[in-house]
């Protein structure tokens, strides 16, 4: 994969990969796209063709005005327009957009399982999730295995004496979770609302691990929102990247959000700040 130099924007001045990390790409054209799905063939992840047809079908349907990009460049180096990316997306699509919960498992079909699951979802904040996989044909894939996926990301109440830190571990581990790839783990944010007394995935991807010093993160940023490829050199690179997003954090004071690899909680995500 090429990659770019620490005195560039782009790839096109590409020249050493371990000091230009971290580098991102939309994937938004048949380059960028194609080495990353390479990368993801390569690692053992699943439905890699299909990733890469929602990919571009989401970069065409934005068009050349939403910025997006399909070169490997520094964070902060291209702001796509959101607006134009959603604008886009409902002009030549009848609906809904995947978010990153779904995209992650688009990529996990097969490799993540669990002992059990609930089979009875009745929490409310994967409702777009429910309604986008259960009405769409695009989304089959996913709603094979829906109660998989209610039960890795759904809402929960800590149970009494159970720090809301604690939550998403304590899932992992009661339902036993497991990735069955080596190399691959799924990064997730998980925010606690102590108005509702409840956590929930609010973020999450697909961590590849490349090489002892490179690591390829993917993801989708949210409904109409972008596809990401991520590379850094090591996961605080990429903490400090996701930390910086402030629409994962509350109001002032409140704890969280908490970030996992996996089952293993890895810290509050304003540490990395």
């Amino acid at each position: 994969m090429a990659m770019p130099g620490c005195g560039s924007n782009n790839v096109d001045d590409a020249t050493d990969a371990r000091t230009a990390m971290p580098a991102v790409t939309n994937m938004a054209g048949s380059k960028t796209s194609a080495e990353v799905c390479d990368d993801l063939a390569t690692a053992g992840l699943s439905n890699v063709v299909t990733f890469s047809d929602w990919v571009l079908d989401f970069a065409g349907s934005a068009g050349d005005d939403a910025g997006l990009s399909d070169k490997w460049m520094q964070p902060g180096a291209n702001s796509p327009d959101l607006a134009a990316c959603a604008n886009g997306w409902e002009k030549h699509h009848d609906y809904s957009d995947a978010d990153c919960r779904m995209t992650a498992m688009l990529l996990l079909d097969g490799l993540i399982t669990a002992e059990k699951t609930d089979s009875d979802y009745t929490g409310t904040y994967l409702m777009f999730d429910l309604d986008a996989i259960e009405n769409a044909d695009r989304y089959e894939v996913i709603r094979k295995d829906l109660d998989l996926f209610t039960t890795l990301f759904g809402d929960r109440t800590p149970g009494e004496n159970e720090d809301p830190s604690e939550v998403f571990g304590n899932m992992w581990s009661d339902y036993g979770f497991r990735i069955s790839n080596e190399n691959t783990s799924l990064v997730s944010i998980v925010i606690y609302d102590p108005d509702v007394n409840q956590t929930f995935t609010g973020h999450t991807g697909v961590l590849i691990k490349q090489a002892e010093d490179i690591y390829l993160y993917v993801e989708k940023l949210a409904f109409e929102q972008p596809y990401q490829a991520i590379l850094v050199s090591d996961t605080d690179q990429l903490f400090k990247l996701l930390a910086g997003r402030e629409e994962y954090y509350g109001s002032e004071g409140e704890a969280g959000p908490y970030i996992y690899v996996n089952g293993d909680y890895i810290g509050e995500l304003r540490t990395w700040k």
